[in-house]
């Protein structure tokens, strides 16, 4: 087995991978593990060293651990996703980076950050979203929620303003314009239906936006995506309604008619105007987009000491 650490020294703040290529070496010393370190240098970066470190390692397991945030892990996965033999491949995840949404679902998520436990994680398989050729392991964001995520990365540039806080200002200053999005959309092949959104999320985590529950009810090996409509409702009434999408308690019969819960395999939509999607925290503007569940698609690094309640029929395989 071997083990190559992906580092986004763009993602995140400094101080959150300060000392980690130290720790890494060191947890693989006293493990005795086969191991590199490398650094990505811009954006598609981490999809070239992970086919060139696949084909140099022709034989045996290998394991390639996303060092960043929810959009570095999405660059690993799509990556892993077009190799031929995926089967002897697993991702681990580092959140080193700003959201780092994905491992909010998981109970012991500090493990994600102890590298003797990521050493000795167990592979598990979870289910991918597609979208056109891109694999999101999180979530998929679009209207007032891929805005938001807009104005925070601009934001985020201002040094002035905490990392924490980003996401909070981005979307108090997306809420004065109130972007959505508008679109003709099909279900599973079904007859398309014209919809006018303030936003849609489509989901394979749980966690958006640094935290925002937003689909409380997703899984990551339930064979669908977890997806909500939300209407475009007044400034005044979305404001009433933050607290509840923040906290995962916006799935109740006061939003029924808000808020259209689904539960689906295949979605395809035709936007009004070029759009901007967010996926896993990446915004990628287009015209159209196909979006399907990949069912086990990826085997995902759970560490020894965390735990995700969407993964319990796998239970017995995680080490606790």
């Amino acid at each position: 087995m071997k083990h190559c650490f992906i580092i986004n020294p763009a993602s995140g703040k400094a101080n959150t991978k300060e000392g980690l290529e130290d720790k890494i070496r060191a947890a693989c010393e006293r493990a005795e593990a086969e191991y590199d370190v490398l650094y990505t240098k811009s954006q598609g970066d981490a999809a070239c060293l992970i086919k060139e470190y696949f084909e140099a390692n022709a034989d045996g397991e290998l394991r390639f651990y996303a060092c960043g945030g929810d959009g570095t892990l999405c660059e690993v996965a799509t990556a892993v996703m077009s190799l031929d033999d995926r089967a002897r491949v697993s991702v681990g995840v580092v959140p080193v980076g700003t959201g780092n949404d994905f491992v909010k679902v998981f109970s012991g998520k500090e493990s994600f950050l102890d590298m003797d436990a990521q050493l000795a994680a167990t592979s598990v398989a979870i289910d991918l979203i597609k979208c056109n050729d891109i694999y999101a392991v999180n979530m998929i964001n679009i209207g007032f929620d891929s805005e938001v995520v807009v104005k925070t990365a601009d934001i985020k540039k201002k040094k002035f303003i905490p990392s924490k806080l980003a996401y909070i200002c981005g979307l108090i200053a997306t809420l004065i314009k109130k972007p959505g999005v508008e679109m003709d959309v099909s279900i599973n092949g079904g007859e398309p239906e014209h919809k006018k959104l303030l936003l849609t999320t489509f989901a394979n985590g749980q966690f958006c936006g640094g935290g925002f529950h937003s689909n409380p009810r997703s899984g990551l090996r339930d064979g669908v995506i977890d997806t909500l409509f939300i209407q475009d409702v007044p400034r005044i009434k979305f404001i009433s309604m933050v607290g509840d999408y923040k906290n995962g308690t916006h799935l109740v019969d006061k939003y029924k008619k808000i808020i259209e819960h689904l539960r689906e395999s295949e979605y395809d939509m035709v936007f009004s105007k070029p759009t901007n999607v967010s996926v896993d925290g990446e915004i990628i503007k287009m015209d159209s987009a196909h979006i399907s569940v990949e069912r086990d698609a990826l085997n995902i690094l759970v560490p020894r000491g965390a735990r995700c309640e969407s993964l319990v029929e796998k239970a017995e395989e995680v080490l606790i």
